[in-house]
Formats: structure tokens, sequence, C-alpha cells
């Protein structure tokens, strides 16, 4: 209950609509399973279980909503699901598909990769409490690998300092009407982003940083599947 009272209503948009390609197969990697669950079942479980989650929306491929709807939300009877949304062809418009869905009065929006399974309640949390302080806040982890600038020829330019550099994960939270803002002022301003964060950006608000994990993995290629199930069997 204090959980909810501090941040008011908190709506989780759970963007999965992507192909996959990197994937390789035919079927979209967020339905592929780890140990026997699929991946957006397991980010959609940490959610469900997370006490400062009011309601949950799922944003997948037209074609893909009402096996979604079954296969997953009702199958793993995910209660704080209101509903499964279409997205469409970017991610900017999956997840503004997705806000237009969450009532007005909801105060938090926050978004989430549906292939970041190994997400915690605590991170989202951590999240939420300096977006409802900010704005708006993404988690993140600081960069640990060298960085070379390659020229067309495939040879090093130079090195990029990698001080202040961090990589970006989700969660991403956002004050709601903060969030919507930034969105119509991309519509107008024809401007495309591939996070919400950096829709907030463009809006010229800042952007608070909180410190990720290194396995809150975004699951993209053949060998994140085969990381990420290893390390859910070193868990169990």
């Amino acid at each position: 209950m204090e959980a909810h009272q501090a941040f008011g209503r908190v709506a989780a948009l759970i963007p999965a609509a992507g192909e996959g390609r990197r994937m390789g197969g035919t079927t979209p990697k967020q339905f592929l399973q780890i140990d026997g669950r699929e991946i957006l079942a397991r980010t959609l479980e940490a959610f469900e279980h997370c006490a400062v989650i009011t309601e949950i929306w799922v944003i997948v491929a037209a074609e893909q909503c009402a096996w979604c709807h079954e296969a997953i939300v009702q199958r793993y009877g995910f209660h704080k699901v209101r509903g499964v949304v279409a997205g469409g062809v970017t991610r900017q418009e999956s997840v503004w598909r997705g806000l237009q869905r969450v009532a007005e009065t909801v105060e938090m929006v926050v978004v989430h990769d549906g292939v970041r399974p190994f997400v915690t309640a605590c991170l989202v949390h951590q999240t939420l409490a300096s977006a409802s302080r900010h704005g708006a806040a993404i988690a993140a982890v600081p960069l640990k690998d060298t960085l070379k600038r390659v020229s067309e020829a495939g040879t090093v330019e130079d090195t990029v300092p990698r001080e202040r550099l961090w990589r970006v994960q989700t969660p991403q939270a956002f004050q709601s009407a903060l969030l919507r803002a930034a969105f119509e002022h991309a519509w107008r301003q024809g401007i495309e982003a591939t996070d919400e964060a950096g829709l907030i950006e463009a809006l010229g608000h800042p952007v608070q940083v909180v410190p990720g994990y290194e396995h809150n993995v975004k699951i993209t290629t053949p060998d994140d599947l085969i990381f990420c199930a290893t390390l859910l069997r070193s868990r169990t």
C-alpha cells in the first residue's frame, strides 16, 4: 500500500512487437522459450509481482494480439494486464499506441522491453522513485569496453573516450503528463527516437540515470538466449 501511495497509479508498457531478425528463425524472439516459458511471459511475471505496478499493457504485432492474449496472458494468469495492444511500424509508434490506452489519471508510466526478462522489482522501484522526483529516469550501466571509431575501409580512425558513456537499458520511467507531452512534441516536429528518453531529451527536459546491472539483458541474438538460459539455471 505504501508503494502505491508513493507513486500513485503506475502503468507499465511492455513493447514486444519486434520481428527479431537478428535471432533468426521464424518465431519472434519474445515468444521463444527459456526453460519452458516464453521470454515475454517471464518479463510480464516480473511486473505482475511488482507491488508498485497498477496495470500492464502489452504491445505486440497486430497479427499476434489474439494469440498473445490466450497463450500468455490468460495461460499464466497475468491479472494486471489490462489489454494486448497492436503495435506500429516503429517502437516509437508502438509505445505511443500503448500510451493511448492509459488513462490520464495514471500518474506514472514505466516502459520496459518485452525481451528483458531479468528485471527486478528493486530496479523498477528505483527508476520510478527517480522519475517521480525528476520527471524522467532510465536504467543504464557504465560502459566498460574500449570504443574505436572505424572507417568504412575497416581501419581504426581513433579511440573514443569511454568516460561518462553509459549503455541504456530499461525500465525507463516517466511522469505520465511529461511523457505524453514529449510524444506530442515529437509528432509535431517529426522527431524519431530509439527510446522514450530520447523524446524527453528532444523536449528539453533532463533525464536522470539510475544504475542498472549487467544481468538485465536484452535478448537479441542466439548468444543472448544461451547466456540467459545459463543464468536462469544457475539461479534455480
